[in-house]
């Protein structure tokens, strides 16, 4: 998934033609399609039984203001650094990411094997 997400923010920074475009949705398909099905079913599994319906609402809650936030923040963007700068600003996502997985990482795996 990792992979998969900097690797099309990459092929979108540098494309130039239809090759390196559908390379790039191909694996924007993976990265986003596996870390929704995983982050989905990770908040079902934090989740007691009886409350795994309100946590599959509030997973969708935060999906949704997630997708109302993303273009917002890509509307700004250009307006702060030159266009050419737009997709490797939005690199910088990907550290963050890895590091609130690591700080959750134990939790998160002790909570999957129950």
């Amino acid at each position: 998934m990792l992979v998969a997400t900097i690797g099309y923010i990459v092929l979108l920074t540098i494309m130039r033609n239809n090759f390196e475009m559908v390379l790039a949705a191909g694996l924007m398909a993976v990265g986003f399609g596996v870390m929704v099905s995983v982050s989905q079913s990770t908040a079902l599994l934090l989740a007691p039984i009886e409350e795994q319906g309100l946590a599959n609402a509030t997973y969708y809650l935060g999906s949704d203001i997630g997708m109302s936030l993303g273009p917002i923040i890509g509307g700004i963007l250009p307006t702060i650094f030159p266009l050419k700068f737009f997709y490797p600003v939005m690199l910088l996502i990907i550290p963050v990411a890895v590091m609130l997985y690591l700080y959750n990482r134990r939790k998160l795996n002790a909570t999957a094997q129950v």
